[in-house]
């Protein structure tokens, strides 16, 4: 079941979860870079958070302590997160 989240700006969305840097762009309008898990709306990080994710991670390259702290996963609406993907033209 999709969770709902109520956004100042485009009230009742779909909750989704970006990294830290992902969110300031949509403040500043600066590309970062923009991976994310493959759904849809999947979750999404910067590329840092990408390059950090890989080199933490070890050979397998998974997400661990020191990769999420340095990602600071935030919630975000859903129309916010299709405004940061399109900034990257995604």
């Amino acid at each position: 079941m999709t969770e709902i989240v109520e956004c100042v700006k485009h009230e009742e969305q779909e909750a989704t979860f970006v990294c830290q840097h992902l969110v300031a762009c949509l403040h500043s309008g600066e590309p970062v870079g923009f991976y994310f898990s493959g759904e849809p709306r999947g979750d999404a990080w910067c590329s840092a958070c990408e390059e950090t994710r890989i080199r933490e991670g070890g050979s397998s390259g998974d997400w661990n302590e020191r990769s999420e702290a340095f990602a600071g996963i935030s919630l975000l609406c859903g129309a916010c997160y299709d405004s940061v993907r399109s900034l990257h033209g995604l």
